[in-house]
């Protein structure tokens, strides 16, 4: 029963040795059949051997090396495997010696993929309103400045409709400003013309079609009643001599024309005060004007709308749509949570829309206390990570950050590592091995991955003993890295292995097996 369920199991590999085998010229249902007449024969041969004789171990015992000697000159020893070399190109076969150098055993950790924490955004409305519009849908990429949600805001219609007012306020206040100006420059060239005491007739010719407000009426009636006064004293004075007038009349003219002199040169002085006290009240008036449009703009903005928004309110062409607050997208990414509809209520405490830019993600591994003296040398250094959905495939992370504190309940410190998303083959939420430098084991015999066949639960390589010759070698063996294997005994440095091609090998040393039993 052993040799039957012996021989089931090596069923697959002697088939496959079966079909290499006639690809490859070497192996024949020929060849199996003279190999089992030949055990036959031998077998065949004891048997007649023990009958003649029963208690002659001696003789029993030389003809065994006279048979394995006489077998010698046609096939290789019992435990031999031969493959000429001129198949050993299709068979892939490979033969190299171990090699000795420093071992390093890689330290795998168990992480995760998590988003980018520095490229997530949680969209929440900055007012309180009804949705009216929403552009996006689940799962859907954007790129920055795209239109995501529209809400109608009655608080943003308010707002925009005061920036509005502001505004033609402020326009108004420059309009009187510029007035105000223009008719001081003109009053002051009227008052220049007055202290020049030019004819009242050029005067009102040269000053008739400008600006002046009530400055002109004040100003010519005080100058008028100073040059009638002036004219009384000239005219007393030529008829004084002739005793026509008496002295106490002059006096009386002088004295009114020195009185006229003094109205008027104080109604100049109470005209340039006012004029610049209007010009200091006209800037004042566009200062405010524009500090309100400053402060209603900016009000605007701390609430999310855009500045081409701002510049364009019209109330009268926009109607109702000047209370609509558009929220756009912050930078390119994805759209990874929705939690708005059409006419829902939303307030600034819910959140609508998150974005998360995938194109790079974060990796969170815990390392453990025994691992610690390997944080030092990991900052800013790449490290691999492998994923079960991937197997072909490794992917590359940079570490940032290595955490200073022990959580005391885990026994683990923290590590952050970010890396390239561009394929989005890493998916939050997955987990994956992290491959981190470890600890060196010395140096050591290490031999490639493919070297190494197994069968029946035992490690064994296929040692090249010269010419076609192959043997099967168990070996002991110890942890791998990307490297290889390490071999803690049952081959030594200096002897040639099978490092690639060993199956066929494999396959031929059980179909040997199959047929010896």
């Amino acid at each position: 029963m052993n040799t039957l369920q012996h021989a089931l199991r090596g069923w697959p590999y002697i088939l496959g040795s079966l079909i290499l085998g006639g690809l490859l010229g070497t192996i024949t249902w020929r060849n199996l059949a003279d190999r089992d007449a030949s055990d036959r024969t031998r077998t065949a041969n004891t048997h007649s051997e023990s009958s003649t004789t029963h208690n002659s171990h001696t003789d029993t015992s030389s003809n065994k090396p006279a048979t394995l000697a006489g077998a010698s000159k046609s096939e290789a020893p019992p435990n031999d495997i031969l493959l000429p070399q001129s198949q050993w190109q299709a068979a892939g076969i490979q033969i190299a010696k171990p090699l000795t150098s420093e071992f390093v055993t890689p330290v795998s950790l168990t992480g995760k993929v998590t988003l980018n924490e520095d490229r997530i955004a949680h969209i929440y409305p900055m007012v309180e309103g009804t949705v009216d519009e929403v552009s996006v849908t689940l799962g859907q990429n954007v790129n920055n400045d795209d239109l995501l949600v529209v809400i109608h805001s009655r608080e943003i219609g308010q707002a925009k409709l005061n920036l509005y007012q502001a505004r033609l306020q402020k326009e108004i206040a420059v309009v009187k400003r510029d007035l105000q100006s223009k008719i001081a420059v003109n009053t002051r060239s009227l008052i220049q013309a007055l202290r020049q005491l030019q004819p009242i007739q050029e005067i009102e010719k040269g000053f008739r079609s400008l600006t002046m407000g009530d400055y002109r009426e004040r100003l010519l009636a005080s100058y008028a009643g100073y040059l009638k006064s002036q004219a009384d004293v000239t005219r007393l004075e030529n008829v004084q001599d002739s005793g026509a007038v008496s002295g106490k009349l002059l006096l009386t003219a002088q004295a009114n024309r020195n009185a006229d002199l003094a109205t008027f040169q104080a109604r100049i002085e109470q005209i340039e005060y006012e004029m610049e006290t209007e010009i200091l009240l006209a800037n004042q008036n566009v200062k405010e004007a524009e500090t309100r449009v400053a402060v209603d703009s900016t009000s605007l903005r701390i609430l999310g709308v855009d500045a081409k928004d701002i510049d364009s309110i019209d109330p009268a062409s926009q109607g109702e749509a000047i209370s609509h607050y558009p929220i756009r997208a912050p930078f390119n990414g994805t759209v990874i949570t929705k939690d708005c509809a059409l006419r829902e209520q939303v307030r600034p405490s819910d959140s609508v829309l998150t974005i998360a830019d995938l194109s790079s993600v974060w990796i969170t591994a815990d390392v453990f206390e025994e691992h610690v003296p390997l944080l030092n040398a990991l900052d800013k250094k790449t490290v691999s990570l492998v994923n079960e959905a991937w197997p072909d495939k490794t992917f590359q992370a940079q570490v940032f950050f290595t955490g200073e504190i022990m959580d005391e309940k885990t026994r683990t410190i923290s590590l952050r590592a970010i890396a390239d998303n561009t394929d989005r083959l890493l998916k939050p939420g997955m987990f994956v091995n992290v491959l981190i430098p470890g600890v060196s084991q010395g140096s050591a015999l290490t031999i490639p991955k493919d070297a190494v066949q197994e069968h029946e639960g035992k490690k064994f390589v296929f040692v090249h003993l010269g010419s076609d010759r192959f043997a099967r070698r168990d070996v002991q063996t110890g942890p791998t890295n990307e490297q290889g294997v390490m071999i803690r005994q049952g081959i030594q440095a200096d002897e040639p292995i099978v490092i690639q091609g060993g199956f066929i090998l494999k396959s031929r040393m059980l179909a040997e097996l199959l047929g010896e039993e």
